[in-house]
């Protein structure tokens, strides 16, 4: 839903924001986000309710968490023909409909139309901002991110926008400038009393790939805890594996193997830390174990067949390719190395 959420279609929570129980929340939020922001502006002319009116902004933000953006002034060459006249209403609903279809270039033509008609709203304008950051062009978004920052009343804070635009600047491997809008969004959402469970994990994600694995740590800790919580087990999963996986860059491998262990046994199917088991086995020269672990994956969670009697391709080929694996993953630097050793059958690096 193009007023709900990003990451639709990634396999494991990597590039999420938000979690499913808060996607009815959005869509109310979303119906009366223009009262709230009137309201909460009434609000802060009494000195005495100015916090209870930020509060309730900073919540209607909560719900807005990937909400999508228009531009504050358009061009001529900004409002984009799409057949005639439309009302207001028809162009809100048939941009919310092509995004829903992922007829992502439409979805922005038709938002950047409606900036014809509110020019000054930066709703529109981070709106269209979130179709950008799914069209990848992350540049691009970044920009209307900041121009719908720059729309908002000084008192209102867009927890979507902080976490959608870090999301936009880790597609341009500006780890340092997400890490400081994930930071942002985490710490107003700590204001009202929310812990957003995806943004740790994905903060976590950007500290790692700045090389800062205690903090990274810490992230994947807390996330994991939260999503267990919010009885959210694949999320719980997800960040538990980040977690081992930070232990190992750590060099503090028993504890990385006892919580691949647990991962591995609670989450029975999953491939990935079974594989990395696999690379820490054979790092300590435990070829059978490595073996064990390694086949397991492979063969029992994904034997490779894709259809009843058809051929067996490799069930773990996403594993043998390191730039997957570093790149989309997001192993650290040395669990790449180990499984790389593995794969290739060579004497551990670091033996």
């Amino acid at each position: 839903d193009m007023f709900v959420g990003a990451g639709d279609g990634i396999p494991e929570p990597v590039m999420q924001t938000c979690d499913e129980d808060d996607q009815a929340a959005m869509e109310n939020v979303l119906s009366t986000f223009g009262t709230k922001r009137r309201d909460a502006a009434a609000d802060n002319d009494d000195d005495d309710e100015g916090k209870s009116g930020r509060r309730d902004v900073l919540a209607g933000c909560v719900a807005l968490l990937s909400a999508l953006a228009l531009a504050p002034t358009a061009t001529a060459a900004d409002i984009v023909d799409t057949g005639g006249y439309m009302s207001f209403e028809e162009l809100e609903a048939r941009a919310r409909a092509a995004y829903r279809a992922k007829r992502l270039d439409e979805a922005r033509d038709l938002l950047t139309r409606i900036i014809g008609m509110e020019p000054e709203d930066g709703t529109w304008r981070e709106r269209r901002a979130q179709v950008l950051v799914d069209l990848k062009q992350f540049q691009a978004a970044i920009e209307d991110f900041d121009a719908a920052e720059s729309l908002y009343d000084k008192d209102y804070k867009s927890l979507g926008l902080f976490s959608n635009r870090a999301l936009a600047r880790e597609g341009l491997s500006d780890w340092s400038g997400a890490v400081r809008d994930y930071t942002e969004c985490i710490n107003l959402s700590r204001e009202i009393g929310g812990v957003p469970s995806y943004v740790l994990n994905s903060r976590g994600n950007a500290f790692s790939s700045l090389g800062r694995y205690d903090e990274a740590l810490g992230d994947y800790e807390e996330a994991a805890k939260t999503f267990q919580v919010m009885k959210n087990l694949s999320g719980a999963i997800y960040a538990r594996s980040n977690a081992a996986l930070t232990l190992a860059e750590l060099g503090r491998d028993e504890e990385a193997m006892r919580e691949m262990e647990a991962v591995a046994r609670r989450a029975a199917g999953s491939i990935d830390m079974r594989a990395a088991l696999a690379a820490m086995h054979w790092s300590r020269g435990e070829e059978d174990e490595a073996e064990r672990d390694w086949n397991w994956a492979c063969e029992k969670i994904n034997s490779g067949v894709l259809t009843e009697g058809g051929p067996a391709l490799d069930g773990c080929a996403l594993y043998r390719d390191s730039d997957w694996l570093g790149r989309i993953r997001r192993w650290p630097p040395s669990m790449v190395s180990k499984m790389d050793d593995f794969i290739r059958l060579r004497k551990p690096s670091n033996a």
